[in-house]
């Protein structure tokens, strides 16, 4: 008996009694469901880009204290900013406000910009710096498209997954690691002389028996960092090729991002092979096979053991060419969308100080919006006019484009002037039956993080609407005259809008006010959404039973009682 077929009965007494053993059985069918899962989150990868958004604010945001720093160390600046609440985020429809910003080539870009949103900026010059950043754009289109164009490779939904390998934490590489590649490339060797020697398809099968056992084993510790470890190749090929670009634009960005390229020879080579694979965009039958010969021949791992070490030792250099292409990317969106707008202006910053003027000022969202027009000097304003004459949707406008002004350094606006704040709100309360939440309560732990804000030693923005009104009136009111009285104290900016008129004799010259109003003629009701100087003089409730065809008895008692 000669010694390959030994050799092959060996190896066949071997899986048979791998083959028999329950928890092997149960290896292998882990194994092949695994392949499913991968082809699953494939697709999901393909049809749900925009999963990994917040990614980068989440990890910015690991740090102690009201200021955002990455783990990157004290050098990134872009993660220094006081962040926006979520409380707020979703009162101003903020997530909306972002699709509408959002004209990034790249996903680091979109994510950058994601980040410079969902945290404002708390320095005039990092405003300065970003808004003439998005003003070389202009200077020369040529050299615009160049970069947008190169970015575009970064744009498979793979690359939404590089900064968890830039800023999140790592596995180590696993002591032996060396056994992963290895059976690489056995399996790859047996599958090459199964032609020759049809006995060594045995070895291969129990060879991809034991990989796909260790990938069961091993594989959930690195599978969110996967995507990123192959997305590498195109990282480092479009920070070679931004950089070499032949333009004056950006100088400091593509000087760190061929510094960084000739930094990372070791991470090239590391993951040069990886170039050959095929990429999210291609067909679902290409894509199928990779999954499977992936799996079988364990590429995701030997992948990984050879990247890890060397994305670990150069994370800082990794983390400054992140952030230079998500600048680029993020200044070039803003121009963009800047053309879009109907109007727009760079905010003007004043230092400390109970003042915020405007004119022209719109809501982002809203097509053909009206411009209106405040000034708010030495106290608050409180908003009062009927049923859907604005109200709500002006002190939305006015935190929006808050936000956008220390983030982008673009107002929806002809002018804008206040300082730097941090705006917090209270508009979109509602009861929560999961949690066994009243309208009221929900209402009270609100408005109590805006009292808790007060704390911070930040200037603040504070938006409320309509105080209290999950409660009856005269404690609404009582409540409502407190809470503003105590918001309203030092240089914090409060804005709110009522139905509550006492409130302006309760308050005196602590606010101004300030109004809307709508027209009612024959069987119509219309607003010209302006905001006015004083208090509202008309009442649209009853107006619009009428209007809604009410039965006449239902009005006439409704206007009688008013009386």
């Amino acid at each position: 008996m000669n010694s390959g077929l030994i050799l092959t009965i060996l190896i066949a007494l071997v899986i048979g009694a791998v083959a028999a053993s329950p928890r092997a059985y149960a290896w292998v069918r882990a194994g092949f469901g695994l392949m499913r899962e991968e082809k699953e989150l494939r697709q999901t990868r393909r049809d749900a880009p925009g999963t990994t958004l917040d990614d980068y604010a989440m990890l910015c945001a690991r740090a102690e204290g009201g200021t955002q720093r990455s783990s990157g160390g004290p050098e990134n600046a872009q993660c220094e900013s006081a962040p926006v609440d979520d409380r707020t985020w979703i009162d101003l429809n903020l997530d909306q406000v972002f699709v509408e910003l959002d004209h990034t080539s790249s996903r680091p870009g979109q994510q950058y910009l994601r980040q410079l949103l969902r945290a404002p900026a708390q320095s005039v010059s990092r405003i300065s710096a970003l808004n003439a950043s998005v003003a070389s754009f202009e200077r020369d289109p040529a050299a615009s498209s160049a970069i947008k164009s190169a970015l575009y490779a970064l744009d498979d939904p793979r690359a939404s997954h590089l900064v968890r390998l830039m800023y999140g934490d790592l596995p180590d590489r696993p002591a032996f690691w060396w056994i992963f590649p290895m059976l690489t490339l056995c399996a790859i060797a047996l599958a090459a002389t199964v032609y020759f020697w049809p006995r060594a398809l045995f070895g291969l099968i129990g060879i991809a028996v034991i990989n796909v056992a260790l990938q069961v084993f091993y594989r959930p510790r690195i599978e969110a960092l996967l995507p990123a470890i192959h997305e590498l190749p195109a990282f480092l090929s479009t920070a070679k090729k931004v950089a070499a670009l032949g333009t004056e634009l950006f100088p400091e960005e593509r000087a760190t991002l061929s510094e960084g390229f000739a930094q990372l020879g070791v991470l090239r080579r590391a993951t040069s092979w990886l170039k050959f694979e095929p990429s999210q965009q291609s067909s679902e039958l290409v894509g199928s096979l990779y999954t499977y010969v992936s799996m079988l021949l364990m590429l995701d791992m030997t992948a990984f053991v050879f990247t890890i070490n060397s994305a670990k030792h150069s994370r800082p250099t990794l983390q400054r060419m992140f952030e230079a292409i998500g600048q680029i990317d993020a200044a070039q969106s803003i121009g963009t969308w800047r053309k879009s707008l109907p109007q727009w202006a760079i905010p003007e910053f004043t230092s400390p100080r109970k003042e915020l003027v405007t004119t022209g000022l719109m809501h982002p969202l809203i097509k053909e919006a009206v411009g209106n027009d405040v000034v708010i000097r030495a106290g608050g304003a409180l908003i009062t006019g009927s049923n859907m004459s604005g109200k709500t949707t002006f002190i939305r406008a006015l935190g929006v484009n808050a936000i956008l002004a220390q983030s982008v350094g673009t107002v929806v606006a002809t002018s804008w002037r206040a300082p730097l704040l941090r705006v917090r709100s209270s508009i979109a309360r509602a009861d929560n039956l999961l949690e066994g939440k009243s309208y009221y309560l929900a209402e009270v732990e609100s408005i109590r993080t805006l009292i808790q804000a007060k704390d911070d030693g930040a200037q603040h923005l504070f938006l409320v609407d309509e105080l209290f009104r999950g409660t009856n009136t005269a404690e609404r009111v009582a409540g409502a005259y407190a809470v503003l009285e105590y918001l309203n104290r030092g240089d914090d900016i409060v804005v709110v809008a009522t139905h509550d008129t006492e409130l302006l004799g309760m308050l005196g010259d602590a606010y101004a006010p300030h109004h809307f109003r709508e027209d009612i003629s024959g069987d119509s009701l219309t607003f010209d959404f302006k905001l006015r100087d004083g208090q509202a003089t008309t009442r649209n409730a009853i107006a619009l039973l009428e209007l809604m065809k009410y039965p006449p008895e239902v009005v006439a008692r409704a206007r009688h009682a008013l009386r």
